[in-house]
């Protein structure tokens, strides 16, 4: 199996962060990835296990009518519409968001990446990564006065439904 990727080695810029549950993908990009993507380019993550490539994401622009979902083997591949990538590409929009219905249905999205607004735990050993630059209101709108959770993935943001495919 190819296992092409950004690395993760300390102290390197990183790019592509997936975080997954038993029914969702969170994809978080950086603007060099997005660029990447509306050049028709690949932008991928891997999580190597030795010489081998134990397991891989990557989202691709797509020419078909509708953004999709499928693992092949090891490599969990999403494909966005023309339609979905210009919605992305759009300065106001902080991701795109989708459900893939099934027998297990899942809901996936890709988001830009802000920075963070909580400090980083040194002895986790987050290597540095670009971001965009986060909206006027983005500190404000990740925690409210009673410490209620309003984080992007719990509140959606105008120009940002789920749609299901």
């Amino acid at each position: 199996m190819i296992c092409e990727g950004i690395g993760g080695r300390f102290g390197q810029i990183t790019g592509m962060k997936v975080r997954w549950t038993e029914d969702s993908l969170r994809v978080r990009i950086t603007p060099l990835e997005l660029a990447r993507l509306e050049g028709g380019l690949t932008v991928e993550s891997a999580l190597r296990l030795g010489e081998e490539c134990g397991w891989r994401a990557e989202i691709a622009a797509g020419a078909d009518e509708a953004t999709t979902l499928r693992q092949e083997g090891g490599t969990l591949r999403m494909t966005l519409s023309p339609a979905d990538l210009q919605r992305l590409l759009a300065a106001e929009t902080e991701g795109v968001y989708f459900r893939h219905e099934g027998m297990r249905p899942v809901r996936y999205y890709i988001e830009k990446d802000f920075p963070c607004v909580h400090p980083r735990a040194t002895d986790a050993q987050e290597t540095p990564s670009e971001t965009f630059d986060a909206p006027d209101d983005f500190e404000a709108r990740k925690i409210d006065i009673d410490g209620a959770d309003k984080s992007a993935a719990n509140t959606k943001q105008s120009g940002s439904e789920e749609r299901e495919i």
